[in-house]
């Protein structure tokens, strides 16, 4: 287990791609249990809610379906599975580093505009957390860095406006 942790973070320090981990049905499984157990613990720490719930799993399923599609444009769908799972493991190692940030956090006053350290670390492990997909569908597409990070931001920026519109509803 600490070989394949170990394997995770090379990945996320961009020193191995996906190409080195197993194509593993079981793998993928475990992966896809690790990082959905994280999110709901983040959950759990913040307070979970059925729409925090449906949040999260729609995340997860989006997430599935975008590296999917991406490999398939480029005719890349037999890496899915190293690719996913590269994707999967570093965030649920994201998600695991996050969880100390939501639970200690303070809320910024309303109308403040200064960021505490909590958000500005948060904000570090969500920049870094795109660069690390950007780099593993990088060395899965055989495609330039500059070209994938353009797609997973604007993944990213979608499934912000997606999540964010669906946590007004909680709002509302």
């Amino acid at each position: 287990m600490l070989r394949l942790t170990l394997a995770f973070v090379d990945i996320m320090l961009h020193r191995r791609g996906p190409d080195s981990l197993p194509s593993s049905q079981f793998l993928f499984w475990l992966l896809l249990a690790a990082m959905l157990a994280s999110s709901f613990a983040a959950l759990v720490v913040d307070g979970v809610t059925p729409l925090g719930i449906a949040v999260v799993l729609s995340a997860a399923g989006f997430e599935l379906w975008f590296v999917w599609a991406v490999l398939r444009l480029y005719e890349r769908e037999r890496r899915f599975r190293q690719t996913m799972s590269a994707v999967l493991g570093t965030d649920a190692i994201i998600g695991v580093l996050t969880l100390p940030l939501i639970a200690f956090a303070d809320p910024p006053p309303a109308g403040s505009q200064e960021i505490s350290f909590a958000g500005f670390a948060f904000l570090a492990l969500v920049v870094w957390s795109i660069d690390i997909t950007a780099f593993v569908l990088s060395r899965a597409l055989d495609r330039p860095y500059l070209l994938t990070l353009v797609i997973v931001l604007a993944y990213f920026l979608l499934m912000y406006i997606f999540q964010a519109s669906l946590l007004q509803l909680r709002t509302a």
